[in-house]
């Protein structure tokens, strides 16, 4: 019995899930013959984990049945039938196993170690997974603004020399990544997703959302990230890099399972960049809809070209279709916009693309791609100190 465990421990490690459930389904037929019913409790914890992993919640939520039945004072148990409930979205049940784990857990801890150990060491992870419950249940629309050295591309003990570099040039470029999606179904999207695709993975991961969906607001490598343009690649991988490759829109295809979304203009040129096939890239239009989820809304593709010839912008809309905020990559910041003397952009297309905007409502938040003005502004107040403002095509021209 605990040979066949130690066996599907070892193929869980190495993500062979299949064998992993055969070893611990033979592994807990013989443990039911055990006189220490721990021992069918842990083989079944980890099989209803090698089940999640799998994509099996149902099963997955059975297995932890048993090993709660099993062993009903082990938290670890209750945990287990927590994550097999929230895959399931059955929140309120998921709530009560996290809550009764936690109990658990606190009660474990303060027997091992004193009442005085359990502020201390109670995993606070469960605390969060009864957070997260009580956002399921009430849904709505589900955002993060995340932004490198403080919520991703964080420098940490160990890290080598070049990945110090990516996560220092992160910082310095303030380029703002985005989570939407609905709290309900704990789906969203990634937008602009790039310099530390592991980090923004695991982000959502801890929140328990699920990436659908990775959008590029345009092509540039601080954006969907690829091959570093020549004249840029000291600064983002030290003086004596001679070529850089930005995680981004490709590792999060290739490794995570997440589809690329960009405007069709930008597909071949993205699926280069990222060494991907063009028929990977899934291409947006003018008008396209991106459902979020029945309680978040949806979100609505604008084609703003300008700092790029693809460049979109994302209108976020809530059931019903009001707009409440905009995600608009480089076409603005507050009180500017995207920069106009790149080889394909357009001054007169960014004029319309401007006026495309400015047609919003002016409670609509306005998120950028950068932060170098702030992270935020609305529609009205860029009409009466940034680029909404009204002039003429001849007066924006003059300008530039």
């Amino acid at each position: 019995c605990l040979e066949l465990k130690d066996s599907g421990n070892a193929a869980l490690k190495v993500g062979d899930m299949a064998e992993a459930i055969r070893m611990y389904e033979e592994a807990a037929s013989l443990a039911e013959a055990h006189p220490d019913k721990s021992v069918l409790a842990a083989v079944c914890s980890n099989l209803s984990a090698a089940l999640l992993r799998a994509e099996r919640a149902e099963e997955a939520l059975v297995a932890a049945g048993r090993s709660v039945g099993a062993r009903v004072d082990w938290s670890k148990a209750h945990f287990r039938r927590g994550e097999a409930a929230f895959a399931l979205r059955q929140y309120k049940e998921a709530r009560e196993s996290y809550r009764h784990a936690a109990e658990l857990d606190a009660k474990e801890i303060k027997e091992a170690h004193g009442a005085s150990a359990v502020p201390q060491r109670a995993d606070k992870s469960l605390s969060a997974a009864v957070a997260v419950c009580d956002e399921a249940m009430k849904g709505g629309l589900w955002f993060r603004q995340l932004l490198p050295g403080r919520d991703v591309a964080l420098v940490r003990a160990g890290a080598s020399q070049p990945q110090k570099n990516l996560f220092l040039a992160a910082a310095s470029m303030k380029n703002f990544v985005y989570l939407v999606g609905d709290a309900a179904t704990r789906e969203c999207y990634v937008v602009d997703g790039c310099w530390d695709v592991e980090g923004i993975v695991a982000l959502a991961r801890r929140h328990k959302m699920r990436l659908v969906g990775a959008v590029g607001t345009h092509y540039h490598f601080d954006h969907v990230g690829g091959k570093v343009p020549p004249r840029l690649v000291a600064m983002v991988c030290g003086p004596f890099a001679q070529e850089a490759q930005l995680p981004g829109l490709g590792e999060l295809s290739r490794d995570h399972g997440v589809p690329p979304l960009v405007h069709s203009l930008e597909v071949g040129r993205v699926a280069e960049q990222c060494s991907l096939e063009p028929a990977e890239v899934r291409p947006l239009e003018h008008g396209a809809v991106l459902p979020l989820g029945p309680s978040a809304g949806e979100i609505e593709v604008l084609h703003t070209p300008g700092h790029s010839g693809g460049s979109v912008c994302l209108c976020v809309r809530r059931p019903g279709g009001a707009v409440a905020s905009v995600l608009v990559g480089d076409t603005i910041f507050p009180g500017s916009c995207g920069r106009l003397d790149l080889p394909d952009s357009d001054v007169d297309a960014m004029f319309d693309s401007l006026q495309q905007l400015r047609a919003l409502g002016d409670d609509v938040v306005i998120y950028p791609g950068h932060g170098y003005s702030g992270d935020r502004t609305t529609v009205g107040k860029e009409k009466v100190s940034g680029l909404l403002r009204p002039f003429s095509r001849e007066q924006w021209r003059a300008m530039h």
